[in-house]
């Protein structure tokens, strides 16, 4: 198995793992930019109070509601990245390489090259998993 498809793999993987712990969260996130409150009196929920309002009033799942899109997109898109990244800092560590042996540079990958990699890396992962995230949104 290439150090890309391993890599690809257990970006894919810790995105799985922030996305389920972090997902509670971006519910009360969500609901909080987007509750209107006509009489400016009430007072607004924290974080915590919201959670355990939801939690109170909808159940433990409604904290999750909408999770099955959301992860679908965020494997693809730790995936894709992660995957492309590997392959790009390959590319950049032999193109070092390559310059050391004929006397130009000590053979890591410089400075720019370290910017260029993951730049390209999320170029690529935007242009792959936009069509994705494009459903989730839809389906949410």
């Amino acid at each position: 198995m290439s150090d890309a498809l391993i890599n690809g793999l257990a970006g894919a993987g810790g995105g799985i793992i922030a996305q389920l712990i972090t997902y509670p969260l971006q519910t009360v996130n969500t609901r909080q930019q987007t509750e209107r409150d006509l009489k400016k009196e009430k007072r607004k929920l924290g974080t915590i109070e919201q959670m355990c309002q939801v939690v109170k009033q909808e159940g433990w799942e409604r904290l999750y509601g909408g999770l099955t899109p959301s992860l679908v997109g965020t494997t693809a898109s730790q995936g894709v990245y992660y995957y492309f990244y590997q392959i790009f800092r390959n590319k950049a560590e032999s193109k070092a390489l390559e310059r050391q042996k004929k006397g130009i540079g000590d053979g890591s990958v410089g400075m720019l090259s370290s910017l260029i990699v993951p730049a390209l890396s999320g170029c690529v992962n935007v242009l792959l998993t936009n069509p994705i995230w494009v459903v989730v949104t839809r389906m949410q």
